[in-house]
């Protein structure tokens, strides 16, 4: 056998586990999200947080959280503890940037006299791993601006639910 002939087995093994070794693209990692957020999975969340992530604008946040400990902290709170159901609409991705269409429906936007509201998820992810989390609302949707406005957000700000 000449060498031409054990090369090419070699790169075909080569390329497979290359290929093999592929970190999971944003599809499949917002998929694992969601699906941690549904089971209250928060070390599965926090396993798809990159330790440079973005820094979260959640106010609950303190200055002594780093960023993906502020991050966790926001889905925690505003998805996982709640009980949030997410229901995806519709999902597009442009390289490494995610923008998912979503109905959260929460026994927490259910007080405050919505039955769910809607908005984007939008992530970066790259190796595998969340670097960039920002949620936002459509405040053309009537029940999503009225929920955000009873914490001070959005164009009903300030309108406080009777």
């Amino acid at each position: 056998m000449n060498a031409k002939h054990l090369l090419a087995p070699a790169l075909w093994a080569a390329s497979a586990l290359a290929g093999a070794a592929q970190p999971p693209g944003p599809r499949a990692v917002f998929t694992r999200y969601v699906q941690a957020v549904h089971s209250a999975d928060m070390p599965a969340v926090r396993a798809l947080i990159a330790p440079d992530v973005e820094r979260s604008d959640f106010i609950g946040c303190s200055p002594e959280m780093d960023n993906p400990t502020c991050l966790a902290f926001y889905i925690e709170q505003t998805v996982v503890k709640p009980g949030a159901r997410i229901d995806i609409v519709s999902v597009d991705v442009w390289g490494d940037v995610l923008d998912a269409r979503l109905e959260v429906h929460s026994p927490f936007y259910r007080q405050a006299g919505v039955e769910r509201v809607i908005g984007n998820d939008v992530l970066r992810i790259v190796n595998g791993q969340i670097h960039a989390f920002r949620f936002v609302p459509d405040f053309q949707d009537a029940p999503t601006a009225t929920f955000f406005g009873t914490l001070g957000i959005g164009p009903k700000a300030g309108n406080k639910l009777p």
